[in-house]
């Protein structure tokens, strides 16, 4: 009996043992699968779309905007202080000393490749990747919120866009002529050219004087200018709210030496990223997906155009033909092959016939068709320019070509995807200041 006794006390010893093994592994399983999940938790915190690292870099891109910024206005007055020290900038105008540029007007900003750019007031260079550098597409977005990654893509579809373009010299897009306007600015017309896999080469025969393309001139139906249709149509006056084509024809001119003025101030003049949208609206814009793009004739067009840079420093106009020529050019110049190639080749970089049922497709909405950061310039639709032909044409745009089309009719074949109008405004540096 005391055996028994003693077998069962072992017994119930090795189960107290056992249990108590028993109860440290659950324990430590426990434990190691508290610790898994404490550290799943700990790597999304960090890792994660919102974890603290994306927080931290989106913080970082915000600081570095606002200390460009901070330095781009330290610096603007340390040249205002500067130019009134030195006895310039009079007029109560703050002239930069070294760019002659207004800083009234524009903020000195460099880009990613270390050149120097004008931005104008109320616009703020964009930090997201890939939209800081001239030589690739140098991004301003309206607006004064920084723009970098974490922002960028609601940006493209709500704040109006565009990108510089650099001219060296003027005489690259114009040629001076006789006499001044009405503001006492020299007179200027367009200087044109054609392309061909051996680069740019300046038209023969064209110019005001000529009834080939030129710029800026009117068009009324016959080669006097002094017609009654086109530019000379009462209809089309109401329109440009003017009462003669001699008005219209001095107010070409005007426009076209305020751009060439600013050009030669300030290096170049922006594009708009896009073509042109919200046409059916009051104020037109220029960003990614829109797709109110249609049904308006030139006079129209040239009237929309203006809206856009309204409540700016800017001034808005309808594109010269001398400008999109000197935005070909300036690709010819990429060290990227493709873009160079593009302006005589766009295979692949427009919406043509046959690839999207024939029908435009929302502005910016393929990035197969962006070349420096401008989106459609090869096809989707034509662009109205400012150039004149003949005595009853404007011509129209898609990559480098001249088409010309009577300006009575405000749609174009179906074969040239054109069915309906846009064009892409234009913003020259001192234009749109």
């Amino acid at each position: 009996m005391q055996e028994k006794e003693k077998t069962k006390n072992r017994n119930s010893i090795k189960y107290i043992e056992k249990s108590k093994k028993g109860i440290t592994l659950v324990a430590l399983v426990v434990t190691i699968v508290v610790l898994l999940i404490l550290a799943g938790v700990t790597i999304t915190a960090l890792l994660g779309d919102d974890g603290i690292i994306k927080k931290a870099q989106n913080a970082a891109d915000s600081t570095n905007s606002a200390v460009q910024n901070e330095l781009s206005g330290m610096n603007n007055l340390t040249d205002k202080m500067n130019s009134v020290l030195n006895g310039i900038g009079g007029g109560g105008e703050n002239i930069d000393p070294e760019t002659g540029w207004n800083l009234d007007k524009v903020t000195k900003v460099e880009s990613e490749d270390k050149i120097i750019v004008p931005v104008p007031i109320g616009y703020t260079a964009s930090s997201a990747t890939g939209e800081n550098s001239v030589n690739n597409g140098f991004v301003i977005y309206e607006g004064t919120e920084a723009v970098n990654d974490s922002n960028v893509d609601t940006a493209k579809t709500s704040r109006n866009q565009f990108v510089w373009v650099p001219v060296n010299e003027i005489t690259e897009i114009a040629n001076q002529t006789s006499g001044t306007d009405d503001n006492g600015r020299q007179n200027y017309q367009g200087r044109l050219y054609k392309f061909s896999t051996s680069g740019a080469t300046e038209m023969s025969s064209y110019g005001q004087g000529t009834t080939s393309c030129r710029e800026p001139d009117i068009v009324t139906g016959n080669s006097s200018g002094t017609g009654t249709d086109y530019d000379g149509s009462s209809t089309k006056l109401s329109i440009l709210g003017l009462s003669s084509s001699s008005d219209f024809k001095t107010q070409l001119q005007e426009e076209f030496n305020e751009m060439i003025e600013s050009v030669e101030t300030y290096g170049g003049f922006y594009i708009g990223r896009y073509e042109t949208g919200n046409l059916s609206q009051a104020k037109a814009v220029v960003q990614k997906n829109n797709t109110d793009i249609g049904s308006k004739n030139w006079y129209n067009m040239y009237m929309k155009c203006k809206t856009v840079a309204e409540g700016t420093e800017g001034t808005s106009s309808m594109i010269w033909g001398c400008q999109w020529d000197a935005t070909m050019k300036w690709f010819l110049t990429s060290s990227d092959k493709s873009v160079r190639t593009y302006v005589t080749d766009s295979t692949g970089k427009g919406n043509y016939e046959g690839t999207n049922g024939d029908e435009p497709i929302a502005t910016g909405s393929n990035d197969d068709y962006r070349v420096n950061n401008i989106y459609d310039m090869a096809g989707n639709v034509h662009d109205w320019t400012l150039e004149a032909d003949g005595t009853g044409n404007r011509v129209i745009r898609r990559w480098p070509l001249r088409l010309f089309w009577f300006l009575q009719s405000g749609i174009l074949p179906r074969r040239l995807l054109s069915e309906r109008q846009r064009f892409r405004r234009s913003v020259a540096a001192p234009h749109f200041i």
